[in-house]
């Protein structure tokens, strides 16, 4: 447990200013879970891969415009359509989500939130799970190991 404190003691000294994470909506989420598979697609090529069979094309366009205009897709001309993909990768949302979690909740405190996700851990996952992030936490580097 004394590892545990001495790696959460480090990050947050090391703490740096982050940028919130990005408001996403429902479409807007399953437009960046394709362009997170790696491919750069048109348009027409993310609405149809989409679940959401009765989105138009004009639809898909402005979605992915939005995400452009957020700066979580780049985007290229390419003949008379644009082609799409990600430069945000999905783990930065997650560490900004989690980042969002512990200002938001946690005043800034780390430990509370490291505190519930092992909580998670513990009730949603396989016990060689938890018990594998347990030993990777306690083999993080102390600070006379930097």
């Amino acid at each position: 447990m004394n590892t545990l404190k001495k790696g959460m003691d480090r990050l947050l000294r090391h703490r740096r200013q982050r940028s919130p994470a990005p408001t996403l909506g429902g479409r807007e989420l399953e437009v960046m879970k394709i362009l997170w598979r790696g491919d750069v697609l048109s348009a027409q090529q993310v609405l149809r891969a989409v679940t959401d069979n009765s989105l138009s094309l004009s639809t898909m366009q402005s979605t992915l415009e939005r995400l452009h205009r957020k700066g979580l897709v780049a985007r290229e001309k390419t003949g008379r359509f644009y082609l799409y993909g990600a430069v945000v990768s999905r783990n930065t949302i997650i560490t900004q989500l989690l980042g969002d979690i512990a200002e938001q909740l946690g005043d800034g405190d780390m430990a509370p939130m490291i505190s519930g996700f092992m909580s998670f851990i513990d009730q949603e996952t396989s016990e060689p799970l938890s018990a594998d992030l347990r030993d990777a936490i306690q083999g993080l580097p102390s600070e006379r190991d930097e």
